[in-house]
């Protein structure tokens, strides 16, 4: 009975054209970041990587400064054009970028290392062949961390927080967040299929050329249906528009510095990333002793993809849209640090205990509990409630705030990850070596993403109420 009323709930929905849009947007976006997240992985831990352990000295190295960077572009270009230009140019680079990597510049890498260390003519010629497959998987890292944020999170959200009133957004964003596990659950298959012996010929080169051309398929489709939109929200009309007031990167920084609500809503963004980020690299590193395989690798990536797909789904389809519109902000916003507690410290405590820690399997499952759970709360109720936190506010802090915080903040979150990894590894002897003292930190910044949870739901209930006695008729 339970499932027919679900599915009833969801016809409903998929009539209204734009939600229907919507939803077809995050899932393909969606579909994209699973592939080149577990693409990722398996370049960076399994393949010409150094390891788990190189992925924090990545966060920190490229994706912080990269991010910095790309909030600076951004903010350029939404100051000059309307938002649909600007992530058809996003798409449109980010697609060109990934598939010359994966047909040109990936299969002619051991060519070129060998050239380099022919060349005697180079000073520190070794030097140089050593680092080139780091840089060459740094790059990919970051622009694969990159994709998400700039299309979906930024460029995406920033166009349905401009025209969906606060209303309505508690009724469709929990629903909204079906297309991303639906995207998740898809990407699965289409890694596992991409790294079979029969689609790839057992060549991991021809696995990520095929998954970079699923890609860019998938892009073009994309950008149509942002196109489609558009017109449903804006219209061609108002392209030049759009965009009135301008404010430089370095005032954003300033009013998010001096809001106490962007300041909050700021730190939980940062907190959250790093909890998750440091409990990543240490299941990663696991992983890869079950896994050492590129390829085999690969493929469970996109297992992972697969069931934190149908938890996300699930609660998307129930949890979510329950808490969103039957209890208070902060109740679903408290989802998850709480399993960040729960998953987050059954996995650590496993890794902790004498009799537990060599048992590969069943660090794998709790790792993967981990990994799927709390990806689930985060794309289905924290990202719901972060979304419904912006749209009280005025629209330029609207849209400056999302690049900072989700520009910016979510990549400080990660570079904080990355120091606080670096050192413990440094320090311990070892990415498993500082599981203990990383767990320690995971459990207390959950702790503490609770505390700010609750200071800043009276924030956003206050500020909701606000708005709602200003548009209420005298």
């Amino acid at each position: 009975m339970s499932l027919i009323l679900l599915v009833k709930f969801l016809v409903q929905f998929l009539k209204d054209r734009r939600f229907s849009l919507m939803m077809a947007i995050v899932a393909l976006l969606t579909v994209n970041y699973g592939i080149l997240r577990s693409a990722r992985n398996a370049l960076v831990v399994a393949d010409i990587g150094n390891g788990a352990g190189s992925i924090p000295i990545f966060e920190l190295c490229g994706t912080m400064p990269a991010a910095l960077i790309m909030v600076y572009l951004l903010t350029r270009l939404l100051n000059k054009y309307s938002i649909h230009k600007v992530f058809i140019i996003t798409l449109a680079f980010f697609s060109g970028f990934f598939l010359f990597f994966a047909v040109v510049v990936y299969p002619s890498f051991p060519i070129w290392e060998a050239k380099v260390t022919q060349w005697t003519w180079l000073p520190w010629n070794n030097f140089f062949a050593v680092i080139l497959p780091h840089v060459l998987s740094l790059l990919f890292f970051v622009m694969a961390e990159l994709w998400k944020i700039a299309l979906l999170t930024v460029l995406f959200w920033g166009l349905v927080n401009q025209y969906i009133p606060l209303g309505e957004a508690k009724k469709y964003y929990g629903p909204l967040m079906l297309g991303g596990s639906i995207g998740t659950i898809v990407a699965g298959p289409i890694v596992s299929f991409c790294t079979s012996d029969f689609a790839s010929q057992s060549s991991w080169s021809n696995s990520l050329s095929l998954m970079m051309i699923v890609l860019s398929l998938i892009g073009i489709l994309t950008a149509y249906l942002y196109s489609k939109l558009w017109k449903e929200f804006a219209g061609p009309q108002q392209e030049a528009e759009e965009v009135k007031d301008t404010i430089s990167v370095w005032e954003s920084v300033r009013l998010c510095i001096k809001s106490p609500y962007l300041s909050l809503l700021a730190w939980i963004t940062i907190v959250d990333y790093i909890a998750y980020a440091l409990g990543e690299v240490i299941f990663l590193d696991i992983l890869k002793q079950r896994y050492p395989d590129p390829r085999d690798y690969c493929a469970y990536m996109g297992h992972l993809s697969l069931w934190s797909g149908i938890l996300t789904a699930f609660s998307a389809l129930v949890v979510t849209p329950l808490l969103l519109r039957r209890c208070r902000w902060v109740v679903a916003s408290l989802v998850t640090p709480v399993c960040l507690l729960v998953t987050g410290g059954a996995f650590f405590i496993a890794v902790w205990h004498p009799s537990t820690s060599q048992q590969i399997e069943l660090l794998v499952f709790l790792g993967t509990l981990f990994f799927c759970c709390v990806r689930a709360a985060k794309y289905t109720l924290f990202d719901s409630s972060k979304e419904i936190a912006f749209i009280p506010m005025p629209p330029l802090e609207k849209m400056q705030g999302k690049l900072i915080i989700d520009g910016f903040c979510s990549r400080l979150g990660r570079g904080s990850a990355s120091v606080v990894s670096i050192t413990l590894i440094q320090v311990c002897g070892g990415v498993l070596a500082s599981a203990s003292a990383a767990g320690l930190i995971v459990l207390t910044i959950a702790v503490s993403c609770v505390v700010s949870t609750f200071k800043l739901g009276n924030l956003v209930e206050k500020k909701s109420g606000l708005k709602k006695a200003e548009s209420s008729p005298n």
